[in-house]
């Protein structure tokens, strides 16, 4: 687990505070948001993280929860609220199944941020001698100069120091770089190089927790002091009201009924409630927005789940998931269950199937009970 002096903050709490409308406001926007008015009830969450952004003695910031409930808009709003030096890599969208080009590729981006003529400077400085944590590290051909990851992270970190700046390196979907072991050169950054912050996002919440290695003892980033913030699904009061102030920015209104069908049937995901306010928007009717979003938000998820299910006992997982989601939602019941259906299933099989459906966030476990929390991935399982 992390240490001790980490702190959990959870968006979208009971104690939320409705905001003020402003004229600037756009909640349907489908883009990821940018502006702290544009954000739905996490004045104070952004706030918190802006002050750990700026704060120096804090090196590590995790961001947590479920798909589509604003991680992405939150890091956003945050980082360009902190008006402090940043670069973004989000995984997914980065050469994340090959370390060298990844590193390269990090190099690159920061460059991009910080500017060439420092970048040329630490190119120029570096030794060749650098950090490394637990492994090989690999060398890197870069500008007709072959360097080592470390040793550029080290001089940047001297030259950052030296201007009296700081750097913020932020991951969204950071589990992802498991694959590539880069939580080994994020430890070494933690520990050696004080002008870098970090900042690890990221949805698969069990996978996350292993990356930053909560429970092993033996993973790079054990015991490193972090802050954590979460975001959660809105409380029904709360979804209710994003809808009345997300149509009152649109100088339109919804009746009671669509609202209750609304929470109905998106269970307080803002990203889905999202999408149901951009279709109405559009001028589409209630109940053919809500359809669309249903249709779409079910393919979605379910395009998900095949990514998930991609080299997996597909039958087993498909079956778990769909006895919790028609409320066989407990451990023995489940194991009763399979044996009804003439399949057995040994205890620990159960046990890595419900694992690796809690550690990707297709299944949420309160003890004892099992829940399938996103209710367009319900739909899709019984269709």
């Amino acid at each position: 687990m992390l240490a001790t002096n980490s702190e959990v903050l959870v968006t979208n709490s009971k104690a939320f505070k409705v905001v003020l409308l402003s004229e600037y406001k756009m909640y349907f926007d489908l883009a990821p948001k940018t502006k702290k008015e544009d954000l739905y009830g996490m004045d104070f969450t952004v706030d918190s993280l802006v002050s750990y952004l700026k704060d120096p003695s804090v090196r590590m910031i995790i961001i947590k929860g479920l798909r589509r409930t604003g991680k992405t808009s939150l890091l956003n709003v945050a980082l360009e609220e902190s008006t402090t030096p940043f670069l973004k890599i989000d995984v997914r969208e980065s050469p994340y199944y090959d370390r060298t080009e990844f590193e390269k590729d990090l190099i690159l981006k920061i460059k991009e941020t910080v500017g060439e003529p420092l970048i040329e400077k630490v190119l120029k400085r570096i030794s060749g001698v650098g950090l490394s944590y637990k492994d090989v590290e690999a060398k890197l051909y870069l500008e007709n100069k072959t360097i080592a990851i470390s040793s550029f992270f080290a001089q940047l970190n001297t030259e950052l120091k030296a201007k009296k700046k700081h750097l913020i390196l932020a991951f969204d979907e950071v589990q992802l770089l498991s694959k590539i072991k880069f939580d080994n050169p994020l430890a070494a950054i933690y520990d050696n190089y004080s002008c870098l912050k970090l900042v690890l996002s990221g949805s698969e919440v069990g996978l996350l927790d292993k990356f930053i290695g909560r429970k092993d003892g033996d993973a790079p980033l054990f015991g490193r002091g972090a802050i954590e913030i979460e975001t959660k699904k809105l409380e029904p009061e709360q979804a209710s009201q994003f809808l009345k102030e997300g149509f009152a920015q649109l100088k339109k209104s919804l009746s009671l009924q669509e609202i209750k069908e609304v929470l109905e049937q998106l269970d307080g995901i803002i990203g889905w409630a999202t999408l149901y306010g951009w279709f109405r928007s559009k001028n589409i009717a209630h109940k053919t927005a809500l359809l669309k979003v249903t249709k779409e938000g079910s393919k979605l998820a379910k395009k998900e789940l095949e990514s998930f299910l991609n080299n997996r006992n597909r039958v087993a997982y498909t079956m778990v998931l769909k006895l919790i989601a028609q409320g066989h939602n407990q451990w023995g019941i489940i194991k009763q269950q399979f044996a009804k259906k003439d399949r057995a299933v040994s205890d620990r099989q159960l046990d890595l199937y419900l694992k690796e459906l809690i550690d990707y966030n297709f299944v949420e476990k309160v003890d004892p009970v099992y829940s399938v929390p996103d209710p367009l991935l319900v739909r899709a399982l019984g269709q």
